[in-house]
């Protein structure tokens, strides 16, 4: 696989996946529910900048920055539900990448490589029935593949 980045690819090795059972909601995919999330990530990670791509369903595009966990919850703040999306958590020493050329989506394959270096966690939205978190930590995301 060519490295658009020249540094290390995220490989994730684990899988956490939340359904609307864990809010005791009917609906999973709340903006409040990725609030909830994100919240419950504070202080478990390193100084980071959030990332989103496919936001709307829109199919391949580059990751557009987002910015620090409350402006993440901001975003969220005004999304009653969101139908896909894939968000990244980024270590603040390498937002320098050219994260226009890294194209995702929400129904990409499970554990697939992204070619971006210093990704803490990957959250995604799926269709109003669950989040996925992927990370290369355990502690994360939950369970093994």
């Amino acid at each position: 696989m060519k490295r658009l980045n020249g540094g290390s690819l995220f490989n994730p090795k684990y899988r956490k996946e939340i359904t609307s059972e864990h809010f005791k909601e009917e609906f999973a995919c709340t903006g409040a529910q990725l609030i909830s999330v994100v919240e419950s990530l504070k202080g478990r990670l390193s100084s980071h900048v959030w990332y989103g791509a496919d936001l709307r369903g829109a199919g391949h595009g580059g990751l557009q920055r987002i910015g620090a966990d409350s402006e993440l919850i901001e975003y969220c703040s005004k999304v009653d539900q969101f139908l896909s999306g894939v968000f990244l958590c980024i270590d603040s020493r390498y937002t320098s990448q050219n994260f226009q050329e890294i194209a995702l989506e929400t129904e990409d394959p499970p554990f697939r490589p992204i070619d971006c270096e210093g990704v803490l966690l990957e959250i995604r939205a799926f269709d109003t029935s669950y989040f996925e978190i992927y990370s290369e930590d355990q502690e994360l995301s939950g369970s093994k593949a």
